[in-house]
């Protein structure tokens, strides 16, 4: 085995490891945030819209989140010391734009792949999850604002392109660690609900879109910020439509 071949398997071997670390972080935090809600209301014997619910919930969720990331980020940085937040560039940040329109894109790609097959668009299992927590309360819905505005910017993109794109097939073709990001962040989104292939499609669509964002500006941020408006304007619309209903 030479010096390349034990370079490539000890760099897979790490992006595996550190998959599973920033996988199991993130549940930590999903976690950590639902105790916060659930354990108050059973110790203290009040309602889960309560004012110590909430400041708990966001306080927890917050500070796990923090601590996440700060770990995570340390981890990284040791393969690649250049991830981290950097001061804001106006021609990069024109790709955190042109990747949403990519998701967009895809999304509409993916819907009207839909409608041809199944003759019409099914909600995700995802989304309909989100949705469910939303109705359940005032409580649900300030958690997925944290989780999906706030907790999943950063750390599935620390997750999905921090790892994916500095440690799998770095020295082959551009596009390779593009559908390997994809793939496994669509996969990610589908496989703890119903299994649904239009989600996996449509949020593997999402992924390679990110992917490419952080691939051509070579910084993790620009991509944080396209998932950031993708979750905050789809929140946004579920929080809409269900309100108006």
């Amino acid at each position: 085995m030479n010096n390349i071949t034990k370079q490539f398997d000890t760099k897979w071997f790490t992006g595996i490891i550190l998959l599973i670390i920033g996988l199991v972080l993130d549940l930590v935090i999903q976690f950590s945030g639902q105790f916060a809600i659930v354990l108050p209301q059973k110790w203290l014997h009040v309602t889960a819209n309560s004012p110590i619910v909430l400041s708990l919930e966001i306080g927890v969720t917050l500070l796990v989140t923090w601590l996440a990331v700060s770990l995570f980020m340390k981890l990284l940085r040791k393969e690649n010391p250049r991830i981290g937040f950097h001061k804001l560039d106006g021609r990069r940040l024109q790709w955190s734009l042109r990747g949403y329109g990519l998701i967009l894109l895809g999304s509409l790609l993916t819907g009207i792949l839909q409608t041809l097959i199944m003759g019409k668009t099914i909600t995700s299992s995802n989304q309909a999850e989100l949705e469910s927590l939303v109705k359940s309360g005032f409580s649900g819905a300030i958690f997925v604002i944290l989780l999906a505005v706030f907790v999943a910017p950063i750390l599935e993109e620390l997750i999905f392109r921090g790892v994916v794109i500095n440690f799998f097939f770095t020295q082959r073709n551009w596009w390779a660690n593009i559908l390997l990001s994809g793939v496994l962040f669509g996969y990610f989104h589908v496989v703890f609900q119903e299994f649904q292939w239009f989600a996996f499609i449509q949020y593997s669509l999402m992924g390679m879109a990110l992917a490419i964002v952080y691939k051509k500006t070579k910084q993790i941020q620009y991509a944080m910020i396209t998932h950031f408006i993708n979750n905050t304007v789809a929140t946004l619309l579920i929080l809409g439509l269900l309100l108006f209903k």
